[in-house]
């Protein structure tokens, strides 16, 4: 593999940018509401039962919907931190330079796909209690 064009990594930093915002204003449109400045909705005591177990369902989803999307987020920032540093593009377990098309895929990947596939083995084995198989 080679080590990516700065064009390359100018095209992969845009698309970063461009993502960081989409997610901004989804967590702050759609999820507005999770940081407390709106309050939630009072159900009147004639309220169904199955109208609030629905209405918690969609909050449980809609609340693992913004986790998922705060921590894309994250990633997202810390992989335009490595480009700031000149760190980006390669694997931060071997060392070897990420292929253009995993980040095009993945934008914010720190591992090659051997060393993301061995990580996601041990993180699986370590919380099923059991050996990487």
């Amino acid at each position: 593999m080679t080590t990516l064009a700065a064009e390359q990594v100018a095209q992969l930093e845009r698309t970063l940018g461009k993502r960081r915002d989409d997610l901004l204003a989804t967590l702050r449109g759609a999820y507005g509401d999770l940081s407390g400045t709106i309050l939630p909705q009072t159900l009147d005591p004639q309220t169904h039962r199955d109208e609030t177990s629905v209405r918690e369902a969609f909050d449980d989803v809609r609340n693992t919907l913004a986790q998922h999307e705060r921590q894309e987020l994250q990633q997202i920032e810390q992989a335009l931190v490595r480009i700031s540093q000149g760190r980006y593009g390669n694997c931060i377990e071997c060392g070897t330079p990420l292929s253009f098309e995993r980040l095009v895929a993945a934008p914010y990947a720190t591992r090659c796909v051997a060393c993301q596939t061995a990580f996601e083995r041990r993180d699986a084995a370590a919380q099923t209690g059991g050996a990487a198989g």
